[in-house]
């Protein structure tokens, strides 16, 4: 049996109480979202609601999800997504091996070189002018390159492959696997925590990427998720007037509200949807990544 003093548990009962209160602060909000999305028009308008919808309406989702260009940035944002994750995590970890490798000349050096801009960047203006000169303004590309190289996930990379045990990767290149074959077929599935814990980090940084949407591109075909979901809560310009005037003759008006609540929880879904499948690896990474020796 286990004794605590008294601060002890006036410890543990501040602890509880502390995140009971951080996570009513997260859920609160998070379900009035959802009751003002499924609420009427009427309800909206009048401003109060609660947490449980009034007058149930789901027009906006249907408004939302039938929308072409909703639909069209939810394309863009699983491309960009899978594209830049697949590449960062590709790029990161080969370039981690490499500098792991202690026949790699020149090794401190190349260290150093990639470590300065991890802390001394051009800035934005520079990085435009570049992407802009190199011809990748208003392209997909612009949403890419830029952000393949992630030096963080790479000095990682390097110090974990590091920390393995050296005769591993010794017996293996005596059995004469390739380079390539040694680090998808051993090294890999023995940093696979971190390596799912950087997947999430990357996808959810490139799920929620706007910004450079607003920066580097000029057509609204390209938009992401989190760009167009920008455009409806500032404008909540995603019902065009022939819907409009159909909703109207049906009576099922649609409040802005409405609209910029579902088109939030539409969003933020399949990270939510996702997250619980891979969180073993999020947190399992995290210790691994702690753990020295």
């Amino acid at each position: 049996m286990i004794y605590r003093s008294t601060s002890g548990r006036v410890f543990t009962i501040f602890n509880y109480f502390f995140f009971i209160m951080f996570c009513i602060t997260i859920l609160v909000p998070f379900i009035n979202a959802i009751a003002i999305s499924f609420s009427s028009y009427q309800a909206v308008s009048s401003g109060h609601i609660g947490l449980w919808p009034k007058g149930f309406n789901w027009e906006a989702y249907k408004t939302v999800a039938y929308n072409k260009q909703f639909l069209r940035t939810i394309v863009n944002t699983v491309f960009l997504t899978v594209v830049n994750t697949v590449l960062v995590i590709t790029i990161s970890m080969a370039a981690g091996y490499a500098l792991s490798h202690k026949r790699l000349p020149g090794k401190a050096f190349i260290f150093i070189f990639i470590l300065i801009p991890m802390y001394f960047s051009g800035g934005l203006i520079p990085t435009y002018l570049l992407v802009n000169n190199i011809g990748l303004n208003n392209t997909y590309g612009a949403l890419i390159f830029p952000a393949v190289v992630n030096v963080f996930y790479i000095i990682v990379f390097r110090n974990s492959i590091m920390q393995l045990p050296q005769e591993l990767l010794e017996s293996a290149e005596m059995d004469g696997a390739s380079e390539p074959r040694i680090l998808v077929h051993l090294i890999v599935p023995l940093v696979l925590p971190m390596v799912m814990a950087f997947v999430v980090f990357s996808a959810v940084a490139y799920w929620n990427e706007w910004f450079g949407v607003m920066v580097y591109i000029r057509d609204k075909s390209m938009w992401t998720l989190q760009y167009q979901l920008r455009d409806i809560l500032v404008n909540a310009a995603l019902v065009d007037e022939e819907t409009q005037k159909n909703l109207v003759n049906r009576e099922m008006l649609i409040h802005p509200d409405n609209l910029k609540m579902a088109a939030l929880m539409l969003t933020i879904l399949p990270i939510v949807a996702v997250y619980p499948f891979v969180q073993k690896y999020f947190i399992h990474g995290q210790l691994v990544g702690a753990v020295k020796g």
